[in-house]
Order: structure tokens, then C-alpha cells, then sequence
């Protein structure tokens, strides 16, 4: 797995984003919190079962939705006012990034 760019940006994407969550009010830990690393972490499991998957396609669009509900989260608690507008700008830029990446991957399969 180390040898895939997409697995890592969203391991290095974990690391970066979960100390951040941790922040968060108590009242969202076990809402909203929970539910941004659970994504992040089907993220990294879909990569891992897709790379494993000799039917790579359907996957890679599971991962797809993914990517999407992520962003929601994370627009979600930057309007609430848990993000800074800083970590929310840098966050988006880890996530296109992720996205070019699987959209690449999608092709390649093609």
C-alpha cells in the first residue's frame, strides 16, 4: 500500500485533520466528529479493497461519494464555526488533491 500516493495524501491527510476534530465542542464529539473520521477512515478502506479488487471501477466511485460527504462534513463545521477559515481552506486543497488523484486512478483503470 505504501507504494500508492492516493492511500498516502489521505493517511497525511488523517493526521493532519484529526487533531483538528479533536477541538471540536464536546457537544460534537461523538456526532459530528465522529462521523468526519469514519469517513476518512472508509476512505482509507475503500483504497485498500479497491487496490485489492480485481472490479476496481464501482469501487473507486464508492470512494467517490466518500470524498463528497466528506467535504460536506467539513463545509458543515466550518459554517458552524468549529473550522477556522484556515484549516477549512487548507483542508479543501487535501481533498481536491485526493479527488485529482482518484480521478486519475479511474482513469487509468479505464
Amino acid at each position: 500500500m505504501e507504494n500508492l500516493i492516493i492511500y498516502q495524501k489521505v493517511y497525511d491527510f488523517a493526521l493532519y485533520f484529526f487533531p483538528i476534530v479533536d477541538k471540536f465542542p464536546k457537544y460534537e464529539k461523538f456526532v459530528l466528529c465522529t462521523h468526519i473520521k469514519n469517513c476518512v477512515l472508509d476512505i482509507a478502506r475503500g483504497i485498500i479493497r479497491t487496490n485489492k479488487s480485481r472490479n476496481k471501477k464501482p469501487l473507486m466511485y464508492d470512494i467517490d461519494v466518500k470524498l463528497e460527504e466528506l467535504k460536506f462534513l467539513i463545509r458543515f463545521a466550518h459554517d458552524r464555526k468549529h473550522l477556522s477559515h484556515k484549516s477549512y481552506e487548507h483542508s479543501g486543497k487535501l481533498i481536491a488533491e485526493i479527488g485529482r488523484l482518484l480521478g486519475g486512478w479511474i482513469k487509468s483503470v479505464g
